[in-house]
């Protein structure tokens, strides 16, 4: 129920234009000025490493293969995630996107991928969804392992990790 007792304007996303601000609100703390404050990234531990993948990269390759802490890893980016902090109406936001970052060996196998109308490994042609599961090809049903990542705005993930990498193609 609307009906609350409060003067509220219910229904309405109160966080509109937040993640296009210069500097986020109730943040006191300083800014990591290697990316924008508000600029999304799918952050990565591995051991003593941490590394940050800005969606403004990994949305254009779609694959990036890397080495974290001594570890190859795959980032996946793929679109069709909207903005909650966007617009005043989350339907009409913006796309923004989704990362996921795996292991890319299975079965002993270690795969390198592609974009081309979706995800799909070299040595097999299997297509791949942002879960990490083979979806068609002769690897169909096996998935990867995923690592532990986060998809976060820098400012946040920077005030806790400040000596993390900022990946760079």
């Amino acid at each position: 129920s609307k009906d609350t007792g409060f003067s509220r304007s219910y229904g309405r996303n109160p966080y509109s234009g937040y993640d296009t601000s210069k500097r986020p609100f109730l943040f006191g703390g300083e800014v990591d000025e290697r990316l924008a404050a508000l600029e999304r990234v799918v952050a990565v531990s591995v051991g003593e490493a941490d590394v940050a993948y800005p969606f403004s990269v990994i949305s254009k390759v779609r694959v990036v293969h890397d080495r974290v802490g001594g570890s190859e890893v795959v980032v996946f980016h793929q679109g069709g995630t909207t903005s909650a902090l966007d617009g005043s109406k989350i339907s009409t936001s913006r796309d923004v996107g989704a990362a996921a970052v795996f292991d890319p060996v299975v079965d002993g196998r270690r795969l390198s991928f592609e974009w081309r109308d979706g995800f799909r490994d070299r040595e097999t042609g299997s297509t791949w969804n942002i879960f990490g599961q083979a979806t068609g090809g002769p690897l169909l049903g096996k998935a990867m392992t995923p690592v532990v990542h986060g998809n976060h705005f820098w400012f946040a993930w920077a005030a806790f990790r400040p000596d993390t990498i900022v990946y760079q193609p």
